[in-house]
């Protein structure tokens, strides 16, 4: 018999008690956000069709996906990310409820990653959804649960990387470029690959001034959001739906500026994140030390037609907490502990051991931890 491996698959770990008190504390936190913020909790199964995150979710997403048939042939996938399926049963189960929604929840979601510092093949995240709204305060509400999140976690000083995909989209629209293919260079633009999708928008391209324009765009280095607001606004003042993005932009940066100081505020002109069904505000937000994201989300208002649901919009984000335990741990110096038991009960002699069963049981019935 083939020895059994004590690790867990690669990519996948293992909590201690310690590690797992933390991760309960991390939840914990979402959940009293939840509380605050008027988010009712809802779960989706882990396993979902192939086909729903097939629609939208990105070449960056689709490649890393566990997938697996079914007993009767149907694809099938471990859920990588939370907002389609989320969308999924807004369009379904919840379509008749009344708007706007405000949906939350805590699940484990997988990808086949190469696993790395913040990169695991399975991992946590703590999600807020809100549907049926376009107003710029829900988008700037994603910002502020998530200030509130990092304050509470003791990550006063995170920076906040801001973007508009409506402003790309508008653009490369303008310049002739497919919707299709307008996914394929936003997600080469995540992957950091900006001189590719400059040029994959060249070949595309049947406006050459929008298509310069874009690449202005994309090459604008990031700055103060309302600097940079400025400076992308002037860029794109002769395309229509990228003007409208542009002042949609200004004015997210304007309501945020309120509760988050603007120094913290960075908006990145060339900034896209790898889930194809965003078609506004996005953003990520980083720890001092982090080298990838603690948390990121944006709006998107396209998602629910998309799966056969209602015109809805919506816009959300994610706290990765897997990635906010190890940046607790590993940038912070954060040292997990597991809370030991309140008493100790010890029977002093062989006779006395019924009594210590009934004193136990009922303190514990009282409330009180007793080992």
């Amino acid at each position: 018999m083939a020895r059994i491996p004590l690790q867990p698959p690669k990519g996948m770990d293992d909590y201690l008690p310690e590690e797992t008190a933390l991760l309960n504390r991390l939840v914990g936190m979402v959940r009293e956000l939840f509380r605050l913020y008027g988010y009712s909790e809802v779960e989706t199964p882990a396993v979902e069709y192939y086909e729903l995150f097939a629609a939208k979710s990105g070449v960056e997403i689709l490649e890393h996906m566990y997938v697996f048939k079914d007993s009767h042939g149907r694809l099938l996938a471990l859920r990588p990310e939370m907002t389609a399926p989320i969308a999924r049963l807004v369009a379904g189960k919840m379509s008749k409820r009344p708007l706007p929604l405000r949906l939350g929840y805590v699940a484990d979601c997988y990808r086949l990653d190469e696993p790395q510092w913040g990169r695991r093949r399975r991992f946590y995240h703590g999600g807020f959804e809100i549907f049926g709204s376009r107003s710029p305060l829900t988008d700037v509400e994603t910002l502020m649960i998530c200030e509130d999140f990092m304050r509470r976690v003791g990550v006063s000083d995170c920076t906040y990387k801001l973007g508009h995909v409506g402003v790309h989209r508008g653009v490369m629209s303008a310049a002739g470029i497919g919707d299709s293919e307008q996914d394929v260079i936003l997600s080469l633009m995540d992957r950091g690959r900006v001189e590719e999708a400059v040029r994959r928008a060249r070949s595309e391209a049947k406006d050459l001034g929008a298509v310069e324009t874009f690449q202005l765009l994309v090459e604008t280095p990031a700055g103060p959001a309302a600097e940079t607001c400025e400076k992308v606004e002037s860029a794109v003042q002769q395309y229509g739906p990228a003007r409208e993005a542009a002042s949609n932009m200004r004015e997210i940066v304007e309501l945020a500026s309120s509760v988050i100081e603007p120094g913290r505020l960075i908006y990145d002109p060339g900034f896209a994140r790898g889930l194809s069904y965003y078609t506004g505000f996005i953003f990520e937000a980083y720890g001092p030390k982090a080298e990838v994201a603690l948390a990121g989300g944006g709006r998107y208002d396209g998602l629910l037609p998309l799966i056969g649901g209602l015109d809805i919009p919506g816009v959300g984000f994610a706290i990765g907490i897997t990635r906010v335990l190890h940046y607790l741990v590993d940038k912070m110096g954060h040292r997990p502990s597991a809370a030991p038991p309140l008493f100790y009960a010890v029977a002093l002699a062989n006779s006395a051991r019924s009594h210590l069963v009934r004193a136990v049981v009922e303190l514990r019935r009282a409330g009180v931890s007793v080992e």
